[in-house]
């Protein structure tokens, strides 16, 4: 988790989560998930709005699931659906293999 996070961008968000996530220890290979979180983002925006963005993916380059969270005061241009700023980010990390453990995430988060 970092509350005091500072990112300029969409890319950079995602790194800074990303490198949350594998602090972790739940990815072995960093590059194969974010291609995941990447993938899911062209499918839709993960930013759902008013502030919030939870980028998310299942990928075999999970160990284990994870939730990594990051505050971004000034706020990240995310194309969230609202489009404002995405300010609190939730990235999910599922393994390939893993039911639907990302969508009992969601339902939490929500």
């Amino acid at each position: 988790m970092d509350v005091n996070a500072t990112c300029l961008d969409k890319d950079e968000a995602i790194n800074t989560l990303v490198s949350l996530m594998a602090k972790q220890g739940n990815l072995n290979d960093q590059d194969v998930y974010k291609q995941g979180i990447y993938a899911r983002e062209e499918l839709s925006t993960t930013g759902i709005g008013e502030g919030i963005a939870i980028p998310h993916a299942r990928s075999e380059a999970v160990n284990a699931p994870g939730l990594a969270a990051m505050v971004v005061k000034d706020g990240v241009d995310y194309q969230s659906l609202d489009n404002q700023p995405a300010k609190l980010f939730f990235m999910i990390a599922v393994p390939k293999t893993g039911g639907n453990e990302h969508l009992q995430i969601l339902a939490m988060l929500s």
